[in-house]
């Protein structure tokens, strides 16, 4: 291989390292937050039971961390123990909604209803 060759590898190897480790990083990032949340806000997303709105400690949670990429790293291990429309219910309650279109766990959050059409 020639000098050049081997140079231009080593500079696709870092451009392609650096691109790829931030996502890596924000993932780390949001497994931490999911931990906090999971533990803050565990009696509002219980799987099996009925919502419960979050407390104001919970909600404290919610507002510092990333509620979209919470959703996102929730596995299907989570979802036997949680109920990932219960997260969303709690981003909603906390002021920090998982906007429409975004997964949470496997469930996709939907678009909201328009209103009815009423005839005046």
């Amino acid at each position: 291989m020639t000098r050049k060759a081997i140079i231009q590898l080593l500079v696709f190897a870092l451009v392609y390292t650096l691109s790829v480790m931030p996502h890596a990083w924000g993932e780390m990032g949001c497994y931490r937050q999911k931990v906090s949340f999971m533990q803050k806000c565990n009696w509002s997303i219980k799987r099996g039971m009925a919502y419960m709105p979050p407390h104001a400690g919970c909600c404290r949670v919610v507002q510092r961390i990333d509620m979209v990429c919470v959703c996102r790293t929730m596995t299907e291990d989570d979802e036997k123990t949680i109920d990932v429309k219960h997260v969303y219910f709690v981003s909603q309650n906390c002021d920090s909604p998982v906007p429409a279109g975004n997964k949470c766990g496997s469930w996709t959050i939907p678009a909201p209803h328009p209103p009815p059409h009423t005839h005046a």
